[in-house]
């Protein structure tokens, strides 16, 4: 008998970076040369800067823990698992049933050899002589395809697979990434903000800070600059029916992962909090009639190690 498929539940998708590191170090998938399938709303390919040295984090689960908690955020998981060789291929099924990117042959590496500032690039004919010249510059680098696809996508690999599920690619809600956050701060931050016009957090690229007083407490706002794309609300109909295309796309295709892991994006908002446990109850319907699965929650993982049930908590 096969064993079971591992499926993993996951609040935030950055918590992804950990359960793969947790079935690599327990040998349910290969370390390096694995092909990961991306089912979300986001490509998630986002590059960012880290204060603690990939090229440093250990085998050590609880340092890796504290790394995904304090470094990682929701969009940047992708890229350092790239970047320490677990996967060499990744495919992005989009919302677009139709979707279809020509196929992009990429690199990431250590913008300064000491694995906390990473950048990638797309390897062509430009830049290949670039890369040729630099990469002794570099510390640890490693190259890999980057590819859109859809539905209608005939999607093969002879790789390990790994597939990484996002609930908002069923019904996905980016307001909540323009709703103006808060907290509190000191008087005297507050005054230091008022005062100097080039605070570093009026100069920020990417995002709108402003403080304010309320009641003699002192607050600084936050605001991300970025498009605001409220979807309605996805008819439950709408959303079996997407369900189900996955589950035809997956049966199709005759792909048979390694393991999955299924992430909810509740708290983030990305995945309507009135939708979600309606689409993860849906979802684990399909994938539980394609696969034979042990559904894992990540915090009984992290907390007693536990390897999980038949049956989703």
């Amino acid at each position: 008998m096969s064993p079971k498929i591992p499926l993993f539940t996951i609040e935030e998708h950055h918590e992804a970076f950990y359960i793969w590191s947790n079935c690599y170090h327990q040998g349910l998938i290969k370390p390096f040369g694995n092909t990961l399938l991306h089912v979300d709303a986001h490509d998630d390919m986002c590059v960012m800067g880290f204060r603690s040295s990939l090229d440093e984090l250990g085998e050590d689960l609880d340092q890796i823990h504290n790394f995904v908690y304090s470094e990682l955020g929701i969009a940047d998981f992708i890229i350092p698992a790239v970047y320490q060789g677990l996967f060499n291929t990744i495919a992005w099924l989009s919302c677009n049933p139709a979707s279809l990117s020509k196929k992009r042959h990429m690199f990431v590496a250590s913008a300064q050899p000491e694995g906390k500032f990473l950048k990638t690039a797309e390897v062509n004919y430009l830049t290949r002589p670039y890369l040729e010249k630099e990469k002794k510059k570099w510390g640890k680098h490693q190259f890999f395809t980057f590819q859109e696809i859809g539905l209608s996508y005939d999607f093969r690999t002879s790789q390990p697979l790994v597939l990484d599920i996002d609930l908002d690619y069923f019904a996905s809600d980016n307001s909540l990434s323009s709703v103006e956050k808060k907290i509190e701060i000191t008087q005297a931050a507050y005054e230091e903000f008022s005062n100097n016009k080039y605070h570093f957090f009026r100069i920020m690229p990417t995002a709108s800070y402003t403080v304010a007083e309320e009641n003699g407490r002192f607050y600084l706002h936050y605001l991300e600059m970025q498009e605001e794309r409220r979807q309605q609300e996805v008819p439950a109909e709408t959303i079996v029916k997407r369900i189900h295309s996955f589950g035809e796309f997956l049966t199709r295709n005759r792909l048979k992962p390694e393991l999955i892991d299924l992430c909810r994006s509740r708290y983030s908002g990305y995945t309507p909090k009135d939708q979600w446990q309606f689409i993860e109850k849906e979802l684990l319907k399909v994938l539980q009639g394609i696969y034979d699965l042990k559904i894992i929650n990540l915090q009984d993982l992290i907390t007693t190690g536990a390897m999980g049930t038949d049956e989703i908590s």
